[in-house]
């Protein structure tokens, strides 16, 4: 991990721990114990670059750098799990989510723009580096939600993955710009339209929900 180039490492960091924490914290919210937390936790953080690596056919980063991936995901575990047992969400609903939902989005902007790096360095254009971002941003995401129970966003209206597309874009366009650039317009654009979407509500339209009925039997 230390070999890569500063602001790959640094995304690389910050999206680790950032999923790690979102993990965490749904896992506390579900009523998990210290292993469901672990769990969720640690496939939030490597479930999407492990299937990007997969699908460029490369080992996955996290069994080149294990240690200091376990590491950095059990430090984020053994904060959350403190701060959950010392402010317990059922007395503060409040702060979990945001800590949720803040967490999530950095996550979400530090994995796309690292997977659509990693893509580029792999010779893929830009519309494969785009689309394996994307699967790098969310995909850990989508895996948390289905253990932990919870409704996938990413399906259910949500500016999840438009925000991912749009920051990938960026980093690709600015490309040209120098080394650090591109990383913090990738990054800014994601967030800026994720968080934007949550605090403002905006919604990608949806189809109705279909109303059951009898006759339909």
């Amino acid at each position: 991990m230390l070999e890569l180039p500063l602001p790959l490492l640094i995304m690389t960091v910050v999206g680790i721990v950032a999923f790690a924490a979102s993990g965490a914290v749904a896992g506390a919210r579900a009523g998990m114990d210290w292993l469901g937390v672990s769990t969720l936790a640690a496939v939030t953080a490597i479930g999407g670059g492990t299937l990007r690596d997969l699908l460029i056919t490369e080992t996955p980063g996290w069994l080149v750098d294990f240690w200091p991936t376990v590491i950095l995901i059990a430090i984020t575990v053994v904060v959350v799990w403190i701060a959950a047992r010392v402010f317990p969400w059922q007395r503060h609903r409040a702060w979990m989510g945001h800590v949720f939902l803040f967490t999530d989005a950095i996550g979400l902007a530090a994995f796309t723009i690292v997977g659509t790096d990693i893509a580029r360095d792999a010779g893929f254009s830009y519309g494969p580096a785009v689309v394996l971002g994307v699967i790098s941003g969310i995909a850990g995401g989508i895996i948390r939600d289905i253990i932990a129970g919870i409704r996938i966003s990413i399906f259910d209206g949500e500016v999840y993955a438009l925000a991912a597309v749009a920051g990938s874009v960026a980093f690709l366009l600015t490309q040209s710009f120098g080394d650090w650039v591109p990383f913090l317009v990738g990054v800014s654009v994601t967030l800026i339209i994720r968080l934007g979407a949550v605090t403002l509500g905006w919604q990608v339209p949806t189809l109705p929900t279909q109303v059951s009925d009898a006759r339909d039997d």
